[in-house]
């Protein structure tokens, strides 16, 4: 059993979800246990971390499974930063910051924090 789930409880003898409840002592918690989300009545423990490690793993099994033989991972995208990279107008030293309105400081006009400009001169 496990959270979400749809279950026919026991106790009040209707269909209902299972839910997580975490017991409290005071300000720290106490434990947790599964219980119906109808009628609160306790349904168990949560499974240990190593039950949801393997159902993870099973659960990869199947997507693999599903898609065949020959499927593999696509390749990784390069994310490294270039030249180019941060070329934004918060990050400009016409850029002036204000609690009310940002400003250019260049073009003495309203700029987007996140705007780009082709006249972008780095912060030292």
């Amino acid at each position: 059993m496990k959270e979400g789930e749809a279950i026919h409880c026991p106790h009040c003898n209707e269909q209902s979800a299972v839910k997580l409840v975490t017991v409290m002592d005071g300000w720290s918690v106490a434990g947790k246990h599964l219980a119906c989300a109808l009628c609160g009545a306790k349904l168990g423990e949560p499974a240990s971390p190593e039950a949801a490690k393997k159902e993870s793993a099973k659960a990869v099994d199947a997507f693999a499974a599903l898609l065949g033989e020959g499927a593999e991972a696509a390749p990784k995208a390069d994310l490294t930063p270039d030249e180019n990279y941060g070329r934004f107008c918060r990050n400009c030293r016409e850029f002036i910051v204000h609690p009310f309105r940002t400003m250019c400081g260049k073009f003495q006009r309203p700029a987007d924090p996140m705007g780009e400009c082709p006249d972008f001169a780095k912060k030292d």
